[in-house]
């Protein structure tokens, strides 16, 4: 923006912000509203911002708190929603399988307690690393509790911790946001203004969803406008922006989009989101890799092991049962996690791991078709598989 654009589009906030009483939808704010002019050697008070905007740098306290003024008064009023419709959610369990950790190691497995009491050998032992496993039952013997983990292999009750799988779950989008949106990664407290101290009347609470109206750059930090006098630091927040379609992907074509940066996961029907949620995708040192692919094949339910490493490593993991696996790259694939509730954060060895009901939404939505009781699908060139498109894009503009 010209030196006097910037004196029209403050002249203009000068001289109708005290008339607004209804401010007019905001259009998506783009990045000409948040300009870091460093061309001037001084700064400029409020007063001066206001008096005579032109000669003030954009990034003076005085032109930040016009800034944020002028954003306050055109915030939409009322707030527009997110146009969303829930996943149906089970009242009762969301998967068949009882999982549960193995620990403390070493545990050993036998085909029957009474082989245990006899002092026979173990079927298996698990020795190190993360063990997870399916319970299929419990028995009692000798006084002791046995779990059956698979078909005449039980282990003592000792070592198995039940757990219950992660029941968050994404949105489904009845219309084309507006708005850049999201989720609170975890608690806290917004400012009024950025930087500003924190509303302690205030909590947005993890998995909040959230509606990004405008954003403001304060020294290496970005704060987002969520609501009237409630900013909250980027850091906090896991964030959607409606992209364009891919190049190589046709105009009417499904395709998932998974922003590593973020860590969110969004599905597309052309031009159009259908479906947002949070990810957890591969750590720094099993990034998941950049690149536009093709689902090659989806399994309903599948163990998963550490092949790099055996049994006895502490890097090994062994996972029974995971759920609506879908293979887009290689080994990598999206799948369910109910090891863990971390999404929205990096956690995996290089899959994208999505909560059971977005996993099981994803499986359904995507091609190639896997009838229930298929055990395994792979896509061809009769029943191509959805392109997955993978990218780490940061909201910082230079950071990309």
């Amino acid at each position: 923006m010209s030196r006097y654009g910037k004196l029209l589009l403050l002249t203009v906030f000068v001289l109708v912000i005290p008339a607004i009483a209804q401010a007019a939808p905001l259009p998506n704010p783009g990045p000409d509203l948040f300009l870091n002019d460093v061309s001037a050697d001084y700064i400029c008070s409020v007063q001066m911002t206001q008096r005579y905007p032109g000669r003030c740098p954009a990034y003076s306290p005085g032109a930040r708190q016009t800034r944020i003024a002028y954003l306050r008064a055109t915030l939409p009023n009322p707030l527009p929603e997110l146009a969303v419709k829930e996943i149906e959610v089970p009242e009762d369990a969301i998967t068949p399988y009882t999982f549960a950790y193995i620990r403390p190691l070493p545990a050993a497995t036998y085909r029957h307690p009474e082989e245990a009491a006899a002092g026979l050998p173990p079927v298996r032992e698990f020795l190190a690393g993360d063990n997870w496993v399916s319970v299929l039952g419990e028995v009692e013997y000798n006084g002791q509790r046995w779990y059956e983990i698979n078909a005449d292999e039980f282990i003592l009750a000792d070592h198995v911790a039940l757990t219950n799988p992660s029941r968050f779950h994404g949105v489904l989008l009845t219309e084309q946001p507006r708005y850049p949106f999201g989720w609170i990664n975890r608690d806290v407290n917004p400012s009024a203004v950025p930087g500003g101290a924190p509303r302690k009347e205030i909590v947005f609470r993890r998995y909040d969803v959230i509606t990004i109206f405008a954003q403001e750059l304060l020294g290496d930090k970005l704060w987002y406008m969520v609501g009237q006098d409630q900013w909250v630091e980027q850091s906090f927040t896991a964030r959607v922006d409606v992209d364009p379609i891919p190049e190589g992907v046709g105009p009417d074509e499904k395709w998932i989009e998974v922003n590593t940066y973020e860590q969110t996961l969004a599905a597309y029907e052309g031009e159009r989101m259908v479906f947002a949620t949070l990810v957890s995708s591969g750590r720094s040192n099993t990034w998941t890799p950049n690149g536009l692919h093709r689902i090659w094949a989806k399994l309903p339910s599948t163990p998963m092991i550490n092949r790099d490493v055996g049994p006895d490593n502490p890097g090994w993991y062994y996972l029974e049962n995971v759920e609506w696996t879908q293979y887009f790259d290689g080994a990598f694939a999206l799948h369910a996690a109910y090891w863990h509730n971390a999404f929205g954060f990096t956690r995996s060895h290089g899959c994208v791991n999505l909560a059971i009901l977005d996993a099981k939404w994803l499986f359904e939505w995507t091609t190639p078709y896997t009838p229930p009781d298929a055990k395994i699908v792979y896509s061809g060139p009769a029943n191509p598989g959805t392109w997955v498109w993978v990218h780490k894009t940061s909201p910082f503009p230079n950071e990309n």
